[in-house]
C-alpha cells in the first residue's frame, strides 16, 4: 500500500454493486496482433560495411537513417538478426488504425540487439501512435529502455503492441518513485490518454531503474496528486484496453510491474520477482494497479519482494490493488517469499468493490524491520470487498496475523469467507466490525495458543472469539490437512497446498454469492478444478477437489 502519492492521481464515484467478470472482458482478453502490414519496408543491418538506401539488398548500416524517416502507415523497419546497433531509435509518424507501423527483424539467428548506451532511452516515441515493435532485444539507455510518451493535453494516443522483447541494462539509479524503467509508457500531457496497449512475452530485468514495466494511461501524474482523493475524474480521461501478459519482470530498484489510470486492463501469466531493490525510499511492489477500474490480475507469480523497512515504508508485497480502484478481480495468483504482505487491498483513497479470490501466498512477512506487520492479505480503505477462496500459508519473520482489516467500519459489504489460514504464529486475524467471517479454517502449528484479535481484544480460542464478536460461526479450529502446506518454491504449484483426501475443508465452505446480486464465485479454482454449479459442496480454500 502506497504511503506517498507520485505516480497516479484519478477518481470516481463509488460502485455499489459486485461485477461478475468474464475472461475476456479486460483488455485484449489474451489477443495478439493480427494488423496486417503495408507500404514500403525498410531494412537496416548494422554489420554492413557501407551504408546503403534501406532496402534488403542495400541496408542500412546504423539507426541514423531511420531517425532521418517520417515513418507512415503501414511501413516496416526490420532489423537483421544476430546484429547489434549502436544508438537510440527515435524513428518519427505515426501509423493509422488497421495500418500500424512495426519495428521487427529480419533473417535468421539471434534477435537483433539495439544498443543505446547512455541515450536516454533506447527506443523512443513522442505524441505518436499505432506502433507495434517485436523480437529485439534492447540494452542501456539511460533511464529508459522503451519509453513512449505523450505531452499533449485532452488528447489520445492509441494502439502501442510491444511484443517478444529482451530490455535490460538501463544505466541510470533510481531516487524515487516512477523516475525511470525499462519498459514505460506514460503520457504528461493534462487529461492526455493512452489506449490499447497490449504488453506480451516481454522480459525487463537487471537494472537500477524503478519499474520493470509501467503503463500510466492517463496524464494526471505530478500535477494533482490528490486527485483521487478529492473529486471525480470523467470516465473519457482515462485509458482503456490495456493488457500486459507472458511477461516477466526480475531484479529491478522499484516495482515490477505497475498499471494505472484506465478502465478495462488485464494482468495475467506473467512473473515477477527480486524487485523492490532500492535502499532509500519506499521501494513499491511485485505487481500491482492504481485508478484501475474493471480490471483483472490473474494467474500470476510474484515472489522475492522487497523493501528498506523504513520507516512508514510499507509495501515490499507480491500483489496490490491500491489506491482508487473499481471493480478489480485478484484471483488465481501465487505470492511468496516477499518482504512485506502477499496480497493488499486499498490504501490512503478507497477502492471500492474488489474481489480476492482463489490465491495461494505462502512464507511473505520476510522482513521484520517492516512495521506495522502486514500480514499475508493486508485490507485498508475499501468500500466493499469480497476476500474468499484463498489459501494462506503463513511464516513471518515476527508475529503477524495472517489477515489484517484495520479500516475504519463501514456499512458497505466486506466478507472475508471460505479462506484456510495456516500459520507458523499464533495471530489468525486482526479485524474490526464491518466485516462478515465465517467458513474459514484456522490452524497454527506454534505451540502457543491461537489468538484473534477483533475490534481491539484478543481472544485465546475460537470459541472465545466466536461468542463475543458474533463471527466466524461456521468457521473451524483445524488442520486443514494440506499436501505441502508450508511450499514456496518459484513455480506456481500443482499438488502441493492441495487439500488431502480427508481434509475437513472439503464440503465445509459455502457458496459466498448467495444472496448478493450480481455477484458470480466464478468458474474453476486455483488449481483449474471447475467450481461447484450449485449453493452446496464448496471446499474451504483455494483447492475444490475433484
Amino acid at each position: 500500500m502506497r504511503k506517498v502519492l507520485k505516480l497516479i492521481v484519478f477518481v470516481f464515484p463509488a460502485l455499489i454493486v459486485f461485477t461478475s467478470f468474464v475472461f475476456n472482458g479486460c483488455g485484449h482478453g489474451g489477443s495478439s496482433s493480427t494488423t496486417t502490414q503495408a507500404g514500403p519496408t525498410y531494412y537496416v543491418d548494422c554489420s554492413a560495411p557501407a551504408n546503403g538506401d534501406g532496402t534488403q539488398t542495400s541496408p542500412w548500416n546504423t539507426l541514423t537513417s531511420a531517425n532521418a524517416v517520417s515513418f507512415t502507415a503501414g511501413n516496416q523497419l526490420l532489423l537483421k538478426r544476430g546484429t547489434i546497433c549502436q544508438g537510440a531509435l527515435n524513428p518519427a509518424g505515426s501509423g493509422s488504425s488497421g495500418a500500424p507501423i512495426a519495428v521487427d527483424a529480419y533473417g535468421a539467428g539471434a534477435a537483433p540487439v539495439i544498443d543505446g548506451g547512455t541515450s536516454s532511452a533506447v527506443v523512443h516515441l513522442t505524441d505518436q501512435q499505432y506502433w507495434e515493435i517485436r523480437n529485439l532485444e534492447i540494452v542501456g539507455g539511460n533511464k529508459f529502455g522503451i519509453f513512449i510518451e505523450g505531452t499533449t493535453s485532452n488528447s489520445a494516443l492509441n494502439h502501442f503492441h510491444l511484443i517478444n522483447l529482451n530490455v535490460h541494462g538501463a544505466h541510470y539509479v533510481s531516487t524515487g518513485t516512477g523516475d525511470s524503467g525499462e519498459v514505460v509508457i506514460r503520457p504528461t500531457g493534462v487529461h492526455q490518454v493512452v489506449n490499447d496497449v497490449l504488453i506480451d512475452g516481454v522480459t525487463a530485468h537487471d537494472s537500477q531503474v524503478y519499474a520493470g514495466i509501467l503503463v500510466g494511461a492517463a496524464g494526471h501524474f505530478n500535477e494533482e496528486t490528490a486527485a483521487c482523493q478529492q473529486q471525480p475524474t470523467p470516465a473519457e480521461q482515462l485509458g482503456s484496453n490495456i493488457t500486459v501478459q507472458n511477461s516477466t519482470v526480475h531484479d529491478v530498484y522499484g516495482s515490477g510491474m505497475v498499471i494505472d489510470g484506465l478502465n478495462n486492463g488485464l494482468m495475467q501469466n506473467n512473473v515477477v520477482y527480486n524487485s523492490g531493490l532500492c535502499t532509500d525510499y519506499d521501494c513499491g511492489t511485485g505487481l500491482w494497479e492504481w485508478c484501475c477500474h474493471s480490471c483483472m490480475i490473474q494467474s500470476n507469480e510474484s515472489y522475492s519482494n522487497h523493501n528498506t523497512g523504513l520507516p512508514l515504508y510499507g509495501d515490499g508485497g507480491d500483489f496490490d490493488i491500491d489506491n482508487s480502484n473499481i471493480a478489480n478481480v485478484l484471483q488465481y495468483n501465487y505470492g511468496h517469499d516477499a518482504d512485506g504482505y502477499c496480497i493488499a487491498i486499498g490504501a490512503v483513497s478507497v477502492s471500492t468493490n474488489s474481489i480476492v479470490r482463489y490465491n495461494v501466498c505462502s512464507n511473505d512477512g520476510r522482513n521484520g524491520k517492516i512495521q506495522p506487520p502486514q500480514g499475508e492479505i493486508l485490507v485498508g480503505n475499501v468500500n466493499g470487498v469480497q476476500v474468499y477462496n484463498n489459501t494462506i500459508s503463513a511464516n513471518p519473520a515476527i508475529g503477524s496475523a495472517a489477515f489484517l482489516a484495520t479500516a475504519q467500519p463501514s456499512t458497505d459489504q466486506r466478507i472475508f469467507e471460505n479462506n484456510i489460514i495456516y500459520n507458523a504464529v499464533p495471530q489468525m486475524i486482526q479485524a474490526v466490525p464491518g466485516y462478515t467471517l465465517d467458513y474459514n479454517i484456522y490452524w497454527t502449528t506454534s505451540s502457543s495458543s491461537p489468538t484473534w484479535l477483533w475490534n481491539g481484544t484478543t481472544y485465546n480460542s475460537l470459541s472465545a472469539y466466536q461468542s463475543a464478536s458474533g463471527q466466524d460461526g461456521h468457521s473451524l479450529y483445524i488442520d486443514p490437512m494440506l499436501n505441502d502446506p508450508t511450499y514456496h518454491s518459484p513455480g506456481r504449484p500443482a499438488s502441493p497446498l492441495t487439500l488431502q483426501a480427508g481434509s475437513p475443508a472439503r464440503g465445509a465452505g459455502t457458496n459466498v454469492c448467495l444472496g448478493i446480486g450480481g455477484c458470480s464465485v466464478g468458474t474453476q479454482d486455483f488449481f483449474g478444478n471447475p467450481l461447484p454449479m450449485t449453493g452446496t459442496g464448496y471446499d474451504i480454500g483455494a483447492d475444490q477437489a475433484p
